[in-house]
């Protein structure tokens, strides 16, 4: 008998779990480079007047270079313009696997992914990131993410259509004005970027929203 009423019990968590599930509406919000991936064969070239001869930086180097409005005329991405690089660095990345693994424990507790990113070519990066991320099922093997991640959830701020949406001048401020519009439409954000400038970024941002907006925010640094 007491087996029974156990069974009865743990059938009533299950689908109390997932009503409750069913009513969240939450979002992992991910960056891509030195986030889920290290992406093969793309850089980005920098000439500061400074430079004798133009220097080759790999995406992290980047990250670590104190862009300005004023000094990024002096570095060239032209590798991330192009399209099929674009696909091809994503692709043939090589996965984070300790961030992939808290993308996979927000799946499994029913948040939605979104992916906001500096590149460009946001169709590009939605195609590739489809083909790229897995995540693992209940019975714990490895899937492709298929549908579950939604293209109008894929933001590449330095997207030419992105970008005429949005007003700051740099990489920062325009991935906060994507997480203040996003605030509406959620009820929890969960971002993680492996830059301190993106994460103090959000800091800032909510620091200065309304509570209401304010506690729907989280950030955390990826792991590497």
């Amino acid at each position: 008998m007491y087996s029974k009423i156990a069974q009865i019990l743990n059938e009533y968590k299950s689908e109390r779990l997932i009503t409750e599930l069913a009513k969240t509406n939450r979002l992992i919000l991910l960056d891509v480079d030195d986030t889920l991936l290290k992406p093969e064969g793309v850089f980005i070239y920098r000439k500061l007047p400074s430079d004798k001869e133009e220097v080759v930086l790999t995406p992290y180097e980047y990250g670590l270079e104190k862009v300005t409005p004023e000094t990024k005329q002096y570095y060239d991405y032209r590798d991330f313009i192009d399209p099929a690089k674009t696909q091809q660095s994503i692709e043939m990345g090589k996965p984070i696997v300790a961030n992939l693994s808290v993308m996979d424990d927000y799946l499994k507790r029913g948040y939605q992914i979104g992916i906001l990113t500096a590149r460009a070519n946001e169709e590009e990066v939605f195609q590739a990131l489809k083909n790229f991320l897995m995540y693992k099922d209940k019975r714990g093997e490895l899937i492709p993410v298929g549908d579950r991640l939604n293209r109008n959830l894929v933001f590449a701020i330095n997207d030419s259509n992105r970008r005429q949406q949005l007003q700051s001048t740099t990489d920062y401020g325009k991935k906060a004005e994507v997480v203040t519009r996003l605030l509406n439409d959620f009820d929890e954000i969960v971002f993680v970027d492996d830059d301190m400038k993106n994460l103090k970024a959000m800091f800032e941002l909510k620091s200065n929203l309304p509570d209401m907006l304010s506690n729907k925010l989280f950030f955390m640094l990826a792991k590497e």
